[in-house]
């Protein structure tokens, strides 16, 4: 490896269109603006779309780096199948950052035959790790590691600046994120409508996309839209952050490290990386869907919070405490960097172990149909359909995009979400960015449908 490594990303930029930023689509933004100001290495960016288009600028770009890392979402495969047809020797970091999902889970049936154990494989939490060992025995344990780097670009000015709302009577509970079922949005509303049966004094604010907002509710004030600056007013005038969600996609929950900066109390179900991040009081029970068939295709909720639980916390007390867990990851922008120099090396010892609550659940997790190619030979002819078809997609107006889109149409299980899809890629230009979107049509050209249960405990 050269004096200075030269690391090797694509500079992601989300699409103009897109209705509302998650928090991958800031991840990969923050982590391009994190090499870009190392100087431990060379940062050289460059344009996945490029790359799949043609050998010979993948050559380019990829030829003189020492490590790659995915920025692209659940797209890492691409690089190691370039790397393979190519005969390069990069390293690559890639990271997961969804649960039981079809975009991460087929990312990594994909790269299985491929992986060598100088790669590494990016979690944000001790759960995402735990549960990916569970699904991908194969993984070598010692290319898994826990880093999120992104405490940096948290603006110093907002830690510690929670004063709750100063109403002496009102407690105004905040929601951040999107208001869908399987972030359990209605237990949210639930909570609201059986505090006000007792008093009048509860407040709900929530902040997120939503498609069908239920204004006109008593107490509730919904907040579409709001730029990253007045977010962090946002969480500093909250009394206390409910985050009752048992998505399937849930691995770590920025929204979680985010009000913990700023010093919110949290009261959280017991799912993902809660009980990891939070403290033990301010985690509610947590019953989950046991027996019940969950594709791996759309985004659900794995089970329920307690919410009477919840009532009597916010009626009678004790009050929810303030939580440090985040505070762990604060070298971890170090820690990143550290990887692309050094390796898996520069992880060892650092990887938390599960707790209880999530080994409970890790060991619960019964999985179907999760194809994993035999060979690299079985990868490069699925990688090379999947590559054709990426870069199609992005060719709008071509006669080949329409009927790629047909295509998908035809062979999707569910031609709602393909049609909703075609529909914000024709009109708006959803690209690649747009997490959930073509990569998860992807999977309808393989016929990937993956499935799971929960056995009971």
């Amino acid at each position: 490896m050269s004096a200075v490594p030269k690391v090797g990303f694509h500079e992601f930029r989300t699409y103009a269109g897109h209705p509302g930023r998650d928090g991958a689509n800031f991840a990969y933004a923050e982590l391009g603006l994190l090499l870009k100001a190392s100087d431990r290495i060379a940062a050289r960016p460059h344009d996945l779309l490029e790359l799949c288009r043609d050998d010979r600028a993948a050559r380019d770009a990829l030829a003189g780096c020492d490590s790659v890392i995915a920025t692209v979402g659940p797209h890492a495969y691409f690089y190691y199948y370039l790397r393979e047809r190519l005969g390069l020797r990069f390293r690559i970091v890639r990271d997961v950052r969804t649960a039981l999902w079809n975009g991460y889970l087929l990312q990594e049936s994909l790269c299985a035959a491929y992986l060598r154990p100088e790669d590494s494989l990016i979690h944000s939490s001790a759960y995402s790790s735990a549960l990916f060992r569970r699904l991908f025995p194969g993984t070598p344990p010692e290319t898994h590691q826990v880093c999120y780097p992104l405490l940096r670009w948290f603006p110093a000015a907002a830690a510690g600046t929670w004063r709750g709302s100063r109403r002496s009577k009102t407690t105004l509970i905040g929601y951040v994120g999107r208001l869908t079922e399987d972030k359990n949005f209605a237990q949210a509303l639930d909570l609201l409508s059986r505090l006000r049966r007792r008093s009048t004094d509860f407040r709900l604010q929530a902040v997120g996309e939503a498609q069908h907002p239920p204004n006109g509710r008593p107490g509730f004030e919904w907040v579409p839209k709001v730029n990253r600056e007045e977010l962090w007013h946002r969480y500093a005038e909250f009394d206390v952050l409910f985050f009752p969600s048992t998505s399937t996609l849930e691995t770590f929950g920025r929204v979680l490290v985010e009000a913990s900066h700023v010093g919110v109390p949290i009261l959280a179900s017991s799912h993902g990386a809660t009980t990891e991040l939070l403290d033990q009081d301010a985690l509610l029970p947590t019953a989950y869907h046991t027996g019940r068939r969950f594709t791996a295709h759309l985004a659900a909720p794995l089970g329920e919070v307690d919410i009477e639980t919840a009532v009597r916390r916010l009626l009678d007390g004790p009050p929810v405490p303030a939580s440090t867990g985040y505070t762990r990851y604060r070298d971890h922008p170090g820690y990143l960097i550290g990887i692309l120099v050094d390796g898996n090396a520069a992880g060892r010892d650092r990887t938390p172990s599960p707790t209880p609550q999530q080994e409970a659940f890790v060991d619960s997790v019964r999985m179907h149909g999760l194809d994993i190619p035999a060979a690299t030979r079985n990868a490069d002819a699925v990688i090379a359909v999947l590559r054709d078809r990426f870069v199609t997609l992005h060719r709008r107006g071509h006669p080949r995009y329409w009927l790629t889109l047909a295509d998908l149409l035809y062979r999707s299980r569910y031609r709602a979400k393909t049609a909703r899809f075609a529909y914000h890629s024709a009109v708006h230009g959803q690209d690649f960015t747009n997490i959930g979107g073509v990569d998860l049509q992807l999977s309808h050209l393989l016929a990937f449908y993956p499935s799971f249960t929960l056995a009971p405990a």
